[in-house]
């Protein structure tokens, strides 16, 4: 997922991979197998390993219009529970929050500053 993030940017939105869950977080899926992703975003050669299925849900913030922060992801195929995605879901929402906490008081701290 970072591979294809750190290529394809915000627009893997725009691939179907992306769903607003609102106030700024979205969720990115990946549905291939591993092996299929790579030729899809690198050029990585694929081994062993790559032949694994593998269901990712990584859950980001578009900060800005060049930075995606990954706040929190799992592996849904290793727990398929709506118990675990909504676990997976506060988390990252409350990492986002704490984030957005923590620069709102560095510009603060900033501006008192000056």
């Amino acid at each position: 997922m970072s591979e294809i993030l750190a290529r394809e940017a915000i627009q893997v939105g725009g691939r179907g991979y992306r769903k607003p869950l609102g106030q700024g977080l979205f969720e990115s899926r990946l549905r291939h197998g591993a092996d299929e992703i790579a030729a899809m975003f690198t050029s990585k050669r694929p081994d062993a390993r790559d032949k694994e299925e593998i269901l990712l849900r990584v859950y980001c913030h578009a900060y800005g219009d060049k930075i995606v922060l990954l706040v929190a992801g799992y592996d849904k195929l290793a727990d398929p529970s709506k118990k675990r995605e909504n676990a997976e879901i506060a988390l990252a929402r409350r990492r986002l929050a704490d984030f957005k906490s923590e620069r709102s008081r560095q510009r603060k701290a900033r501006k008192r500053g000056r």
